[in-house]
């Protein structure tokens, strides 16, 4: 181990880092922009109808599950 504390160590790499470069003004265009909006519009309606399907038939399976689970055990 070395001698000198964690924190003056640390103060040095901080120190000793070069200057972050600045981020670019906009990588996208405004025609970029509207085709990502559309595309999450896309993205999210079809999410919205695979989860909805999903959900009804979990509750048609589980209805069918339920009423031969009580068919069977009476």
């Amino acid at each position: 181990m070395s001698d000198i504390p964690a924190t003056e160590l640390t103060a040095d790499a901080i120190a000793n880092e070069p200057a972050p470069e600045p981020a670019p003004d906009d990588p996208f265009t405004d025609e970029d922009i509207r085709g990502f909006e559309s595309d999450d519009i896309k993205a999210g309606q079809a999410i919205t109808k695979m989860l909805s399907t999903l959900f009804i038939y979990t509750l048609i399976a589980m209805s069918i599950v339920s009423v031969w689970t009580a068919v069977v055990s009476n």
